[in-house]
């Protein structure tokens, strides 16, 4: 019995987020998330758990540093150097950077219900024209028809806006009922809901966004091919080869994550999101 305990103590000793991770995901989230795409980077531990800012006791920090890329823990993709084999644009990764989890150890399939709160600070800089996602719906299956980004919440012309790539290769903002605006967004916290049902079959897939309470984008048609479904959250950078010397000094981003949640009804949502 000694001998499994002074194990045990050894384990938290070289693992210290262990205990951490295990009080604060009852709090901050009830989905198992792992790093993406993290072998390498310069800033390996990005995720820092915080009393402030917090809708609760505690939130998470999510930190990229510029141009912070990464490569899989298996496999050869990596987000540094083109490879040949990226399922989503036909090419091997290369030209990103994240610092970024993923929910892939368990993935779903039709109706959820999704909800993330984002604080972002008063200083936060935006890498237009680079694409910056910060919360996604990703299908993974058997064909690279089914292993593409199914709805990317992404910063776009100064809004965080839902881009949906239901079908391959073509890009839709939805039903745009109002604009979320990144400059309304700072210093506090916004709550999004998402209210998806994600299916191959045009007539009943759908992605409602609600801000707040408030119904703020609403996508209609097929949300999927026949794959599996997971979330991923954090700071994901495409294209950062679009930053040049016009644009200044890359920055470092900085986003707060807090009620990352999945349920199968809306009563069940929001009895865990704290306001």
């Amino acid at each position: 019995m000694k001998i499994i305990f002074f194990v045990f103590l050894l384990f938290l000793f070289l693992n210290p987020t262990y205990s951490l991770n295990k009080v604060v995901a009852k709090e901050i989230t009830n989905i198992q998330w792992k790093k993406s795409v993290a072998k390498g980077k310069k800033l390996f531990n990005f995720r820092e758990t915080v009393t402030s800012p917090a809708l609760g006791k505690k939130a998470w920090k999510i930190t990229l540093l510029p141009k912070d890329c990464g490569r899989d823990n298996d496999g050869n993709y990596s987000d540094c150097k083109n490879n040949g084999k990226d399922a989503v644009v036909g090419h091997g990764g290369g030209d990103r950077a994240r610092s970024e989890y993923s929910s892939s150890s368990k993935m779903f399939t039709g109706e959820k219900w999704m909800s993330v709160s984002i604080f972002i600070p008063q200083d936060f800089k935006s890498v237009e024209p680079v694409s910056t996602s910060l919360f996604q719906i990703y299908e993974w299956g058997k064909t690279n028809q089914q292993r593409h980004p199914r709805m990317m919440l992404r910063v776009k012309r100064g809004n965080l806006e839902p881009r949906y790539f239901a079908v391959n290769g073509m890009d839709s903002p939805g039903w745009v009922k109002k604009d979320l605006k990144i400059d309304d967004m700072r210093g506090k916290w916004t709550t999004i809901i998402f209210h998806a049902n994600m299916t191959k079959d045009p007539l009943k897939g759908f992605v409602k966004m609600y801000v707040n309470g408030e119904l703020y984008n609403d996508y209609e048609g097929r949300t999927g091919y026949g794959g599996k479904f997971y979330n991923k959250f954090g700071i994901y950078h495409s294209w950062i080869s679009r930053w040049t010397e016009v644009y200044g000094e890359y920055p470092t981003q900085v986003v707060y994550y807090d009620n990352l949640f999945r349920t199968n009804s809306k009563k069940k949502l929001l009895k865990l999101i704290q306001n």
